[in-house]
């Protein structure tokens, strides 16, 4: 499979270190030492961008953030102490993610923590492990998907430190993924792990081109914005193929046909989508060339698949306010719903 560190880069770790009884206590003692030695690097944000040695590149993002946490404030997103700490993890994702799905119908496998609920995709410090986790569920007849992180929300439980892996996008999207984990930290449905990202990827998309439109101001190179308003043209593309795609599997396990000619129809619809019916992208190729099955479906779905139109337009701080004082003060598996996504468009 095909790393996904580009569509997947913003999925949840959730609170892997606090894992419910039964699960490997090898698997929570490796995430605790992993986790506990990146926290033990950690610097201020300010002294990293005073050092010499700091690469141009992270010093150019570093210096821009509280400009950057200051708008997300004026939207009604909590920092609270966030970001202000740096860690550099190098060029290397912060986490290796397995996804997994049963063979014939679009039903994820998911594992239940604290704070995050259930979720569909464990995290691993080490690739090597996380393809080990994936052979062994291979190996029990499921779809299996991989991916990469290279951002994770603590919820708030935990400042979150700004990673050198973030700083490596550019400009906008290194924004984006600030307002992402923010929404997070802000606003966490429990249990609702596709409705959190969806809504975190509507919500910043339109927050970060509040932010674009703000630094501009009217001067200056809009090539930043260009670009953003780009990659969200090819994002509601493959929205809008993905939407199809599950619908088209949808029909063909509801059909109650016989199990081995429903696994050729679904061979079949892979290959119809992503050989005839793939669409043109401005920009990189997000079906690609890897081989498509139920857990890359719903994997892809965490963040893409709305079957409702949300114009590329900025955010108004004041309403993105309340918007999301509505849904604090609302918070429950009840506004987890197609509706309340709308409502970030309007």
């Amino acid at each position: 499979m095909v790393e996904q560190s580009v569509m997947f880069g913003a999925l949840r770790l959730g609170l892997l270190l606090l894992v419910l009884p039964g699960m490997s206590g090898c698997y929570v003692s490796r995430l605790a030492w992993h986790q506990g030695k990146l926290l033990g690097s950690r610097r201020d944000v300010s002294e990293v961008v005073l050092d010499p040695s700091t690469p141009a590149s992270v010093r150019a993002r570093l210096t821009e953030l509280p400009e950057i946490l200051a708008f997300a404030k004026s939207c009604g997103l909590e920092p609270g102490n966030s970001y202000q700490r740096y860690i550099d993890n190098g060029d290397r994702p912060l986490s290796w993610l397995v996804y997994a799905a049963k063979p014939d119908r679009l039903e994820a496998v998911t594992w239940w923590f604290p704070f995050s609920g259930r979720v569909p995709y464990l995290g691993f410090f080490s690739k090597e492990e996380r393809d080990e986790e994936e052979a062994g569920l291979k190996s029990k007849g499921y779809d299996t998907a991989k991916g990469s992180a290279t951002a994770f929300s603590m919820l708030g439980i935990i400042d979150d430190p700004i990673y050198r892996s973030m700083t490596r996008r550019p400009r906008n999207e290194f924004a984006n993924v600030i307002f992402h984990e923010l929404v997070h930290r802000t606003v966490w449905v429990k249990g609702s792990a596709d409705f959190n990202e969806r809504l975190a990827e509507l919500f910043a998309r339109r927050v970060t081109l509040a932010w674009l439109g703000s630094i501009l101001n009217g001067q200056g190179d809009d090539h930043d914005k260009l670009d953003f308003l780009a990659d969200i043209e090819d994002r509601q593309k493959f929205g809008v193929w993905l939407t199809e795609l599950r619908r088209a599997l949808d029909a063909i396990y509801q059909s109650r046909r016989p199990p081995d000619e429903i696994l050729r129809m679904k061979a079949g619809a892979f290959a119809d989508f992503t050989e005839k019916r793939r669409p043109k992208f401005a920009g990189g190729d997000l079906i690609g060339g890897r081989t498509w099955n139920n857990a890359e479906v719903l994997a892809a779905g965490l963040y893409d698949g709305n079957d409702f139109p949300c114009p590329p337009e900025p955010v108004v701080p004041e309403k993105a306010k309340q918007f999301i004082l509505w849904l604090q003060a609302n918070k429950n598996s009840q506004i987890a719903t197609v509706e309340t996504l709308r409502k970030v468009c309007l």
